[in-house]
């Protein structure tokens, strides 16, 4: 199966969404962050879908959302969310549908952004030293499923 699609991986706050509307102009391609469409389809806030159902009930959203994307067959530009590639066999899915790029930062690097940004449901409420540990812990978790992308950027 040809490749139609280019997802983007990484932590939140990496830079997939930054880098996804620069590629999409650069490619003329439609650009999707599926956080953003999730909270359009549902019209609730990330933060609101947690709180009603839950990081599980989040993740079937998600499910469904990429199955939805990676099924159009207009090519797009997709930013998915940080923990995407991490359940179901969501990593599977994306690499089979579409050229896949891990915007890698270290710990160091991403602490400060996630820092700034309260929106974020999984480190909104943590101090820096929780916020730190969180980061560096689920970067560790999360690597073998970053690692399995098509290329991997360095951004700092």
């Amino acid at each position: 199966m040809k490749k139609r699609h280019i997802a983007l991986l990484g932590m939140p706050a990496c830079g997939k969404s930054t880098m996804g509307r620069k590629l999409a102009q650069l490619f003329s391609m439609p650009f999707v962050d599926t956080d953003a469409f999730i909270v359009t389809q549902t019209g609730k806030t990330v933060n609101a879908i947690f709180d009603e159902q839950g990081e599980e009930g989040f993740r079937k959203l998600e499910r469904q959302t990429l199955e939805h994307l990676l099924s159009l067959s207009d090519p797009a530009i997709i930013a998915v969310g940080g923990g995407t590639p991490c359940f179901f066999d969501n990593m599977s899915l994306i690499n089979a549908n579409a050229f896949t790029i891990y915007l890698k930062i270290d710990a160091e690097n991403l602490f400060p952004r996630l820092a700034r940004d309260k929106r974020r449901p999984l480190v909104k409420d943590k101090s820096s030293e929780e916020l730190m540990k969180y980061i560096a812990d689920t970067l560790n978790i999360r690597k073998p499923y970053y690692e399995q992308a098509d290329l991997t950027i360095l951004n700092s």
